[in-house]
């Protein structure tokens, strides 16, 4: 079993009977808006022009008004999913410059991998068609720290924020063996470890990497930079 925890496994294995996926009812998933065209690769640079105007305060115009809404009243076509932290200061509209209708987001506190996010990131590749799932960390991520100081001084959270907690564990474990500073160390490999987790699960395997990239980034708080680390 990869990192991703049996329960989001199991979690996923009903989604081929669902009639939101190809196979079963196909007319769940036909709209009047296109799946994009972008590539695996253009849509991750697509994703890094928008973050690089972020970072240099001439943020992209997204298309968010009236004639996008009825645009997309009809269905979706994103040309990216993310997989991002819960936390308010990590919008990944806002760091990526994207409108409405462009970014598939699941997000959790510490960018896990749940059940229903799992089936939520195989909806979005398998039936609307996105090429890339960006599995996005932060820098000072409180979920990744409050796993840092329960791997470390057997500190717990109250019930039942313990559960955000323990899938993170292992990537604090994993950190430990690197040095350095032991959160940011701890960001990272949960990142990795999310996005090694996607690529090897039969979801997506085997769309990888022909028809489909997975990448774990890291978001810097403090200058607002998206740095990929691997993928």
């Amino acid at each position: 079993m990869s990192v991703l925890s049996r329960r989001a496994a199991l979690g996923l294995g009903c989604l081929a009977c669902s009639p939101l996926l190809p196979g079963r009812a196909a007319r769940a998933s036909e709209s009047t808006v296109p799946k994009t065209s972008m590539t695996p690769d253009q849509a991750l640079a697509r994703l890094l022009e928008g973050n690089a105007r972020f970072v240099a305060d001439n943020p992209m115009a997204p298309a968010i008004g009236s004639g996008r809404r009825h645009e997309l009243a009809g269905g979706q076509g994103p040309f990216a999913a993310v997989v991002g932290c819960a936390d308010s200061r990590t919008t990944p509209e806002s760091l990526f410059g994207a409108g409405l209708g462009e970014l598939f987001t699941a997000r959790v506190a510490g960018n896990t991998i749940t059940p229903q996010s799992l089936a939520s990131l195989a909806y979005s590749v398998q039936a609307l068609g996105a090429p890339l799932v960006m599995v996005l960390g932060h820098e000072r991520c409180g979920a990744v720290g409050a796993a840092v100081e329960f791997v470390t001084k057997g500190t717990r959270l109250p019930d039942p924020m313990m559960a955000m907690v323990e899938p993170i564990v292992p990537a604090v474990r994993a950190a430990q063996k690197l040095g350095g500073d032991l959160l940011d160390q701890s960001v990272q490999e949960n990142a990795r470890l999310m996005a090694k987790g996607l690529r090897e699960h039969a979801a997506f395997r085997a769309l990888v990497p022909s028809k489909l990239r997975v990448v774990a980034a890291r978001y810097d708080l403090d200058d607002g930079k998206v740095t990929v680390l691997e993928g």
